[in-house]
């Protein structure tokens, strides 16, 4: 049962709301996915070190797309990560740049006055719970360099297996990360680039793609919680974030972060000017061709910029109405399948189980 959450939500998160920018720290990352790889000592693995993601709500209708700029250091052998989403995703490449003209016409502008103490509300993603047993792969295709699979698993080790025996070696951290994602229901795309060619030059390059992942859910979510490190010397490489949200609601990021035996809601990016009224002729040209990815009505677009040098104790993020609003019954119960993302105890079964 859980609606007794909902409100209980609603009382933490407002009283949270004093404290959370205070924890928010300078520093941060992002990734949204791991890297999967049999060589995770070889110091030229793959990165998602610099992150740059358009995520793009409609709120009307419930549809999310999350637009990633996917750039890694090239390599001589088949790599891949995985993405998690709470309802079946569609996998798409993304033509042209957006990301780059988002960052030309969009700049992070900070904010000049203190506005973080600004109340939040509750609020969950929904999601459609994957059926059948083991790993089911519900779609395959390429993807630009990348090969997609669309996965559902009820079964964590039958997916480390799977993702093993197609040539993504997971590890013990690794293997507890998907069991979480397991734990709650969700869908996975798995991305596994098959270098063509075997040049250990063009192994040193670094080349960038962007993939459009889109899933219906009733409030934005980012893909933020990340397994363990391999080992201690993998906590220190240097990474940035940066994150336009374009929707017809103004929202508010949340993530739990538990530190210890201490756990509370946090705002985990800094967030900076937000752009609003005639943006969409903007927008459009942004997008180009993906322009109809954009929702009905007057939008606007808040941005974020994360550099934490370690995420270790967050969980994912939920992007909360900026704004106090009412659920009403058919609401709740949409968006309570993602509830277990800020509370993990109310997942099936997974009492105990922390992000």
């Amino acid at each position: 049962m859980r609606k007794p959450f909902v409100g209980m939500a609603a009382i933490a998160l407002a009283g949270c709301a004093g404290y959370a920018w205070l924890v928010a720290p300078p520093t941060a990352a992002a990734c949204g996915g791991v890297f999967l790889r049999s060589m995770w000592q070889d110091v030229r693995r793959p990165s998602l070190a610099y992150e740059q993601t358009l995520l793009i709500h409609d709120a009307d209708r419930g549809r999310e797309h999350f637009i990633r700029q996917v750039a890694f250091r090239a390599s001589t052998e088949s790599f891949g990560f995985v993405v998690p989403t709470p309802t079946r995703p569609e996998v798409s490449k993304v033509d042209g740049d957006p990301i780059e003209r988002m960052r030309a016409m969009f700049p992070f502008r900070a904010l000049d006055d203190d506005r973080k103490g600004e109340g939040l509300r509750t609020g969950s993603g929904g999601g459609v719970a994957p059926r059948g047993g083991g790993v089911e792969v519900l779609e395959q295709k390429k993807v630009g360099s990348f090969t997609a699979f669309v996965l559902s698993a009820s079964d964590p080790s039958a997916l480390a297996g799977w993702l093993t025996k197609h040539g993504l070696t997971s590890s013990r951290q690794t293997d507890a990360w998907l069991a979480h994602f397991v734990q709650l229901h969700f869908f996975y795309v798995a991305m596994r680039y098959d270098p063509p060619v075997a040049d250990p030059k063009q192994a040193a390059e670094t080349r960038a793609e962007i993939v459009r992942f889109s899933f219906d859910t009733p409030l934005p979510y980012y893909p933020y919680f990340e397994p363990a490190p391999f080992d201690a010397s993998h906590t220190s490489e240097s990474r940035m974030a940066e994150i336009w949200f374009v929707s017809q609601r103004p929202a508010v990021p949340v993530a739990l972060s538990k530190q210890g035996d201490a756990a509370r809601w946090v705002r985990p990016f800094v967030e900076g000017r937000s752009y609003t009224y005639g943006v969409r002729a903007d927008l459009e040209r942004a997008l180009r061709n993906d322009r109809g990815l954009l929702p009905g009505g007057e939008l606007g677009i808040q941005g974020f910029v994360d550099q934490k040098s370690s995420r270790q104790g967050f969980g994912d993020v939920l992007f909360l109405p900026k704004t106090p609003v009412t659920w009403d019954a058919a609401t709740r119960q949409r968006i309570a399948p993602l509830l277990p993302v800020l509370d993990p105890s109310l997942a099936d079964g997974a009492m105990g189980v922390q992000p």
